[in-house]
């Protein structure tokens, strides 16, 4: 793994089940962990959904390997969010991993904040 390739920082983020003011749950996006990798864009598309025209970029996202991290999870980079497509432990060896993921636009709640992305 060439680590000097790894000059972004990324954090992952995963939806976890609070309790609000009013002692109802709800669930928001929390940070679970910052790491370095890199980000790279492999191709777009656009398609149709809904009567609208959708773009959507998918990235190659290489960093070292990090036992915790699960395709339910998204990416937090530069302030945009990435859904996790596929998670690849390149060669079973535990030392990287090449995360395949799409960037769409759409709403998420973080910290109890709905940001459009």
């Amino acid at each position: 793994m060439d680590i000097g390739r790894t000059n972004k920082r990324i954090t992952f983020c995963r939806y976890e089940e609070k309790e609000n003011a009013l002692s109802q749950t709800e669930q928001t996006l929390t940070e679970v962990k910052t790491v370095w990798a890199s980000v790279e864009p492999t191709r777009g598309r656009e398609y149709q959904e809904a009567q609208r025209v959708r773009p959507e970029l998918t990235y190659k996202i290489t960093t070292r390997y990090h036992k915790e991290v699960t395709p339910d999870m998204f990416i937090k980079f530069k302030g945009r969010y990435f859904n996790i497509v596929s998670i690849i432990n390149v060669k079973e060896k535990n030392e990287m991993l090449e995360i395949i993921c799409t960037e769409k636009l759409q709403k998420i709640t973080f910290n109890a904040k709905e940001k459009e992305v």
